[in-house]
């Protein structure tokens, strides 16, 4: 019976079957999970063996058992925290935006500067290889981050109906048709097909999806006498 406990501390991600050192599990975590980022997706390799992940980050398989109960437990793990780590991002500038338009721009700015931060970049371009596309469940987990960014987006579009800001806004089908378009850019710069500036990117976009209110004309909000 005595086993058992240590057996069910092996399969969840985080706990330790052993009186660990809590930095030092944080910092073999850590270190699996950057050596699989700087591994997988390879250039020439179909799938990324766990004992490369394993030297790569100079751990011995028991310690990665420790953390996470399988090679894709570790990818969906990968994933998750990629994935609120950019929503935590998300909220704190929208929060920060005077308004919901100026909102609703932060949130564009910060999701497709993604695409031109180099660390991001290549961290987000694991995602997109075949090897990932095969872990069971990307795909669902996938759909729940993408509703929880699009969410925000939401939110904030809503909001610029109700106070006149963006009075034309359908929130929930806006939010969804910019952040495709958003994703499809960030999915062009990682593949290399997209070589403009972030700044001419981000002003097509704000332009298309967010065009600037026209300026009152004269005498508007005049009753007549």
């Amino acid at each position: 019976m005595a086993e058992a406990p240590l057996r069910l501390a092996a399969q969840v991600p985080g706990r330790s079957s052993g009186p660990v050192d809590s930095d030092r599990a944080e910092r073999e975590r850590r270190a699996i999970i950057r050596a699989a980022h700087r591994l997988i997706g390879q250039e020439g390799r179909a799938t990324t063996p766990l004992e490369d992940i394993l030297r790569g980050a100079g751990v011995n398989r028991r310690t990665f058992y420790r953390h996470f109960p399988s090679k894709d437990a570790l990818v969906l793990t990968m994933q998750r925290e990629a994935a609120d780590g950019v929503r935590d991002s998300l909220r704190v500038v929208v929060r920060r935006a005077g308004d919901a338009r100026a909102a609703a721009v932060a949130w564009i700015e910060e999701l497709l500067a993604i695409g031109w931060d180099e660390r991001a970049s290549r961290d987000g371009r694991t995602f997109m290889t075949p090897e990932v596309g095969l872990v069971v469940g990307i795909a669902d987990a996938l759909e729940d981050i993408y509703a929880e960014h699009r969410g925000i987006l939401a939110e904030v579009l809503a909001d610029g109906r109700s106070d006149g800001s963006l009075p034309a806004a359908e929130p929930e089908w806006d939010a969804l048709a910019i952040h495709a378009v958003v994703v499809r850019y960030l999915e062009m710069r990682a593949r290399g097909r997209l070589d403009r500036p972030y700044t001419a990117v981000l002003d097509d976009v704000v332009r298309r999806f967010l065009p600037a209110a026209a300026p009152a004309a004269a005498g508007d909000g005049i009753r007549p006498g």
